[in-house]
């Protein structure tokens, strides 16, 4: 009895996967891997702070968690820029308005134990 259940449920399973479209699959992960491919095609740079003394922050708000301060002449690296809005926005962080971030290795682990950080674009200038 036990050889039956056995070879009934391989056969339902095999049905089952038969009946599964195969075109949606491969379409699906085709558009991830052409996904992965631009998303890997973001150029770093590095970034030099030009205002006296920054923070870099945990989150990209004016009042995220300072994670590190760092002073002016510092070299940062970035791969990732944050389009900001009025949510985030700051209203004059080295002279300027703005609300856009760029994300940063701080060099220090955050609480979320994350080794990035933001930094306010208007601080610091693309090398």
């Amino acid at each position: 009895m036990s050889k039956l259940s056995t070879l009934l449920a391989t056969v339902v399973t095999t049905v089952a996967l038969a009946a599964l479209p195969l075109s949606a699959s491969s379409a699906s992960a085709q558009t991830v891997t052409r996904g992965d491919v631009r998303q890997g095609a973001a150029a770093c740079r590095s970034l030099q702070v030009i205002g006296s003394k920054i923070a870099i922050r945990d989150f990209p708000f004016v009042n995220g968690l300072v994670v590190r301060s760092v002073p002016r002449g510092t070299i940062l690296s970035t791969c990732e820029f944050v389009r900001g809005s009025g949510a985030n926005s700051y209203p004059s962080k080295c002279g300027l308005r703005g609300a856009d971030w760029y994300k940063v290795r701080s060099g220090r682990v955050s609480l979320i134990g994350s080794p990035f950080g933001y930094v306010p674009a208007t601080c610091v200038r693309v090398l």
